[in-house]
């Protein structure tokens, strides 16, 4: 494991990088709670990053966090306990992820044919074709945001080709994945303390306003996926992070904290795009 030499803007924080991995979930975890150990210091704001998964997940249980080794930002970071009770924590960090991309392209004085969009709860997206995904959990010690987030991976598993892409794609270019990583971490701790952070999120928000396909209740992957959908338009956030879906015909949106959607016919389910 080495020390990453990046700009931090969270006080104290440090950054290590390692080749392969089974999950930096699980490696942040180990060095958050490490007491005795060399690599004890881990204060919030830190990250650990890998070249490449063996063991990588996403949000939903039974799908395998997938991405070509060396190509794509593969992190956690490690979160106080204060940030649990922040209201839309995941939408918060999706923002920031946004916000990175679309500087990063800025700064490369480039610029995306479709602009980075927010999949609720936790995608981010280019069209219908997902670029990244993040995955918060909670612990005794903080909140870890797992994040993947394809950068120069420029094909893809015969199974995801045509529900994914990359930073690369999108720009026509290779992007430099520090640089990027240094963006994310700037605006991630700028996002933790917006007052504005909600209007930024119906900004960003995957399908505002168009039509799709809302199925209520914890996400899980398997049968029956289609079972109980709701044809309608997202309309937004609240205040506490929840999609507002507004049926097609209701009068008024409603406020849903679990779930997921979907552009077609059915709300994907399928392997992780990354």
């Amino acid at each position: 494991m080495e020390t990453i030499p990046i700009r931090n803007p969270f006080p104290g924080a440090v950054a290590y990088s390692t080749s392969t991995i089974e999950s930096t979930q699980g490696e942040a975890r180990r060095l958050a709670g490490a007491r005795n150990l060399p690599e004890a210091r881990f204060p919030p704001g830190s990250v650990i990053a890998a070249e490449a998964q063996t063991a990588g997940r996403g949000r939903i249980p039974g799908r395998q966090w997938q991405s070509e080794a060396g190509k794509n930002l593969l992190f956690t970071v490690f979160l106080d306990a204060g940030s649990a009770s922040l209201p839309g924590l995941p939408i918060r960090i999706g923002v920031a992820l946004c916000s990175a991309a679309s500087l990063y392209a800025e700064k490369a004085a480039a610029s995306f044919a479709r602009q980075p969009k927010l999949k609720w709860p936790n995608d981010l997206m280019f069209g219908d074709l997902k670029a990244a995904g993040i995955l918060c959990e909670a612990g005794p010690s903080g909140v870890f945001a797992g994040i993947g987030l394809n950068c120069n991976q420029v094909a893809f598993p015969r199974e995801l080709e045509s529900r994914a892409t990359s930073l690369a794609i999108e720009l026509g270019r290779e992007v430099d994945r520090r640089v990027l990583l240094e963006l994310f971490l700037e605006a991630l701790a700028d996002s933790l303390v917006d007052r504005e952070w909600r209007r930024k999120a119906d900004e960003r928000l995957w399908k505002r306003g168009e039509s799709a396909i809302f199925l209520p209740g914890a996400a899980v992957s398997g049968p029956g996926q289609g079972r109980g959908a709701i044809v309608g338009t997202p309309e937004g956030v609240d205040e506490a992070g929840s999609l507002l879906f507004k049926g097609k015909g209701a009068a008024e949106a409603i406020a849903y904290a679990t779930g997921e959607f979907g552009a077609g016919k059915q709300v994907d389910r399928g392997p992780s795009a990354l």
